[in-house]
């Protein structure tokens, strides 16, 4: 038995036997989960979720940069992980023919609405109008763990969730994908597949993007409620990760991502550690600094994508926060900001799961969604950036002044100050999220 069908089946078993301590103690994944490899430069070359970090075979032989091993025994890229061969998730009756709907779950705040009444979905009803196929649209994705948690059972158990297709990050993609949990794409049903940008067609966590087509890419940086901070909007620009965690003003007002590599990962920037390359020791300080700001009850709550409330009505002074989520809110009072010491990439992906209804109703969404203009549309509400050439391009007659919006085509500068997080096996995955957890509760 292989590393990767061993861990599967201990997970597997674990879950089954214990379903409720699972739910509590799964180990999290953030949108930006493992971002994997370097960003094109430019508006035509932005990343939109996937470029390749590459790895070392066994004997050796680049197959691109190496993954790292800490000095203190933490391992880098598991080449297992990308070399194996899962079994592919099971093909379902595809009603598609008759019924023309498709079930979709997403995270919160992640499509464009109608100015004039919030319940319409503009991206949702033009696909209708253009294919006639319904999407009944779910926004019950709050964190990955959590999501897995809901759906875990019914994939293990080889039933149907109720879902055609959810948008999940991509260290959680990879995880379903080894457990062969997600169906292969028809690219007959995706045209547009031919669209994507060259960084974004062969991810390390969906190789050759066999199962996954993006949905969007953007930071985890800092959200900031002016009056509740006292702040202006200058001087916000100025916060840093170690002021929120250690200013006294803000004592009992922070809210922070309960994801492990959004909340480590922002610790470790905060000590000068760099996310994509650490040991174990590092990972520990960077725990250590989180405990003592929750012992210190600087933290008021750790949260999944649900913080958006707390930060409008100013329980929150600033948070931890997805960068299009605050671009939003279109508030004056509420404004996103760049700590001083950088901030985090995340990349989310649209995937069918096993036994899904719907499956070719679903790859016609997709190919919907990676139309330009389509994309732009979305990206220019959503603030996020897109992954398909020509993007900018229909900007232009979309929202011109889009294309100077640093969180939908950042430029070099910006790009700069964004990190990943270092890929890890499933191993030492669960060692460091088993690590946060006893922080975070």
């Amino acid at each position: 038995m292989n590393d990767i069908s061993r861990a599967r089946d201990e997970f597997l078993e674990s879950a089954d036997r214990y379903p409720e301590a699972f739910r509590r103690q799964l180990g999290a994944a953030s949108r930006r989960g493992f971002l994997t490899a370097g960003l094109g430069v430019g508006a035509a070359g932005l990343l939109g979720a996937c470029s390749t970090k590459t790895k070392k075979t066994a004997a050796g032989t680049d197959t691109g940069s190496a993954g790292t091993t800490g000095s203190s025994g933490s391992s880098g890229a598991s080449s297992a992980a990308s070399s194996a061969a899962p079994a592919e998730g099971k093909a379902g009756t595809d009603k598609s023919d008759t019924e023309k709907i498709v079930n979709f779950s997403n995270w919160v705040s992640y499509i464009d609405v109608d100015d004039k009444d919030k319940n319409k979905r503009p991206t949702l009803d033009n696909f209708k109008a253009a294919t006639g196929i319904e999407v009944k649209y779910t926004e019950d994705v709050n964190s990955n763990d959590d999501f897995f948690a809901k759906i875990h059972q019914q994939l293990a158990g080889g039933q149907d969730t109720g879902r055609d297709l959810m948008v999940l990050s991509d260290w959680m993609i990879g995880k379903l994908r080894q457990m062969g949990y997600l169906q292969p794409l028809n690219l007959d049903n995706i045209p547009n597949f031919k669209n994507l940008l060259p960084e974004a067609q062969n991810p390390a966590y969906d190789p050759a993007r066999k199962h996954t087509v993006p949905w969007a890419l953007g930071f985890t940086l800092i959200g900031v409620n002016l009056k509740s901070a006292g702040l202006t909007k200058d001087q916000a620009q100025q916060l840093s990760i170690k002021d929120m965690l250690t200013d006294t003003k803000y004592k009992g007002k922070v809210g922070y991502f309960a994801e492990m590599e959004d909340g480590v990962g922002f610790s470790m920037l905060a000590n000068g550690i760099d996310p994509g390359k650490f040991t174990d020791d590092e990972f520990a300080k960077a725990v250590d600094f989180i405990q003592k700001a929750r012992d210190n009850n600087q933290i008021r709550q750790f949260t999944g994508n649900d913080y958006i409330n707390d930060l409008t009505n100013g329980n929150y002074a600033m948070c931890m926060a997805y960068s299009g989520d605050v671009a939003q809110l279109d508030d004056d009072n509420l404004v996103w900001v760049v700590p001083q010491e950088g901030m985090l990439w995340f990349a989310d992906n649209m995937c069918i799961p096993s036994l899904a209804a719907h499956k070719t109703n679903a790859e016609k969404f997709m190919n919907y969604m990676l139309d330009p203009k389509v994309g732009a549309t979305l990206d220019d509400f959503i603030s996020y950036i897109p992954s398909m050439t020509g993007a900018d391009a229909a900007m232009k007659d979309i929202d011109a002044d889009a294309l100077k919006n640093q969180l939908i085509f950042p430029d070099a500068a910006t790009k700069a100050k964004a990190h990943e997080f270092m890929e890890l096996d499933l191993k030492t995955l669960d060692k460091y999220v088993a690590q946060f957890k006893e922080v975070t509760g």
